[in-house]
């Protein structure tokens, strides 16, 4: 896709949401996002990973998106764009040596070093968290639009040069298979990435990481795009529908994915 595409292709969706009587807002100050997610969750747990340390340092690759009713927020979720380093490693390193937030100094937290998708030296690579639909909006798939938005934006902030977007979450919600639904996330790839002490729930965990890469996100988002310009319907933007990402792309069995079976067990 051309950067104009994705351009176009998160124009549609906000234009279908702003139809449903949602006004969709992006914004660069993290500190919103915490504040937001603290009032609307009554948690917050969230702050860690997107905590900016000093203002001045902000990114403008790093943002947040709101979904609002005109009344209060109704879904949330931020964004973060980090960078590699000089040599090729696996993002469950670059979490594991503080990536996301400082490392901490006292008890190690568990990560799989060798865990998720290998990043080429000075690569751009995401992560979508702070993610939040208020309860009277669940099941209309929420979720699904704030995270293609966001993802989208993160594509066209970085010139499309975003190597992977990655998620993670605790074991009983990725047991639920959300992130690899196309309704959800759409990642096509799912793997453990820390098993033991995780500073951000200060006790012991499973913790789970799936992603998609440029390419496959934006094979996904060719797709939608050619429905929403012939005023198609977008199947698995439904309500309650449960298509896997892995299976619309064609890829029953793509490396790193464990089957939907697996995921409900």
């Amino acid at each position: 896709m051309q950067l104009s595409e994705i351009k176009e292709y998160q124009h549609r969706l906000v234009r279908l949401l702003e139809r449903q009587g949602l006004a969709v807002s992006l914004g660069n100050d993290l500190t919103v996002l915490l504040k937001t997610y603290a009032a609307a969750t009554g948690t917050g747990y969230v702050q860690l990973p997107f905590v900016v340390d000093n203002p001045k340092d902000a990114s403008p690759l790093n943002f947040w998106v709101s979904f609002d009713d005109g009344n209060a927020p109704v879904a949330l979720t931020g964004y973060r764009t980090l960078r590699n380093s000089g040599r090729a490693r696996h993002v469950g390193e670059a979490y594991a040596r503080g990536a996301l937030y400082e490392a901490p100094k006292t008890q190690p937290e568990a990560w799989r070093s060798t865990s998720g998708p290998l990043l080429e030296p000075y690569s751009h690579y995401g992560y979508i968290g702070a993610g939040w639909v208020h309860p009277r909006f669940r099941g209309h798939n929420l979720a699904g639009f704030i995270a293609r938005i966001a993802q989208a934006e993160a594509l066209v902030r970085t010139g499309g040069a975003l190597s992977v977007s990655t998620a993670m979450t605790v074991e009983a919600l990725f047991r639920s298979g959300m992130n690899v639904r196309a309704s959800g996330l759409h990642h096509l790839h799912v793997e453990q990435v820390l098993d033991g002490y995780f500073r951000v729930i200060n006790s012991k965990t499973r913790l789970f990481l799936s992603y998609s890469t440029n390419a496959e996100l934006q094979r996904m988002y060719q797709l939608e795009l050619d429905m929403l310009r012939k005023g198609e319907p977008i199947p698995w933007l439904q309500k309650h529908d449960k298509s896997m990402a892995s299976e619309i792309l064609g890829e029953p069995n793509p490396v790193g994915a464990w089957p939907m079976e697996e995921l409900t067990a």
